[in-house]
C-alpha cells in the first residue's frame, strides 16, 4: 500500500491549523510530526487522519 504525503502547506490548506499551530501542537505530543526526506518537511497523511479523529473525539 502507497502511503500519501502532506507537505505543511497542503495542512494548513486542508486543516484549521496555521503552520506555528502544527508545530506546537507536535512539541506537546498531540500531532505527528514530520518525516525528512531531503530539506523538506512531510506528513503521512494516516497518521495525521488519525489525530484529527482523535481532536474529534476528544470533543465527546
Amino acid at each position: 500500500m502507497r502511503q500519501k504525503y502532506n507537505t505543511l502547506q497542503e495542512l494548513t490548506d486542508v486543516y484549521p491549523f496555521s503552520g506555528p499551530t502544527i508545530y506546537r501542537l507536535i512539541k506537546k505530543g498531540d500531532f505527528p510530526a514530520p518525516i525528512k526526506i531531503g530539506r523538506r518537511s512531510y506528513w503521512i497523511e494516516d497518521e495525521v487522519e488519525a489525530a484529527m479523529q482523535a481532536f474529534a473525539n476528544a470533543r465527546g
